[in-house]
């Protein structure tokens, strides 16, 4: 019900797509598949699709490999990944997998980055920077994006609680710069 009223939403909107990603909490991936392949279906007759996020600090669905191996059991065409840096570097999956994913089936890529300050597997999504203040290989996850014949959304996506207290325009505009600073680089 939460999907179908976020589908009605998007549709509104004009949206058309809406991500949707597992419990947080340990899951049964033949199950999850199946949720998937339902929501397709619904998503079509809602003229919204909905597209696979994996989570990194969710076991099952936690990696690159994990989210695609669901969207390939629904055996729809219609299934896509959202590929995320900070979720990759959490879920431990390595920059490789990427080339894993049809560019075509990578509904959005959304750029992040990662402190070096704290363990891996201890970091949550407050702990996100802006592209460059972080140690995560972003020129590298762009390029093997490029190299592939990506030509998606790109979105930076913080929930870092120190950068909500700053101008939210002011930010907006520091990440598009550094953005576009890193995908200037890529040759």
């Amino acid at each position: 019900e939460e999907a179908m009223y976020r589908m009605d939403q998007a549709a509104a909107v004009g949206a058309c797509r809406i991500i949707v990603g597992p419990p947080r909490r340990s899951v049964d991936i033949n199950q999850v598949a199946e949720r998937y392949r339902e929501l397709l279906e619904i998503g079509r007759e809602k003229g919204v699709l909905p597209a696979l996020e994996f989570l990194g600090f969710v076991t099952g669905v936690s990696t690159i490999r994990s989210a695609w191996e669901i969207v390939t059991m629904t055996g729809d065409p219609d299934g896509s990944i959202v590929l995320d840096s900070f979720h990759i570097f959490r879920g431990g999956s390595s920059i490789d997998d990427i080339d894993l994913i049809p560019p075509e089936r990578i509904a959005v890529f959304h750029l992040n980055d990662a402190p070096g300050s704290k363990p891996r597997e201890e970091q949550n999504d407050a702990d996100r920077v802006l592209p460059g203040d972080g140690i995560l290989p972003l020129h590298d996850m762009l390029t093997r994006l490029a190299r592939k014949g990506y030509k998606g959304a790109i979105s930076l996506e913080l929930f870092n609680r120190e950068l909500w207290k700053l101008d939210p325009i002011q930010v907006a505009r520091e990440g598009l710069n550094r953005m576009q600073k890193i995908i200037r680089e890529i040759k």
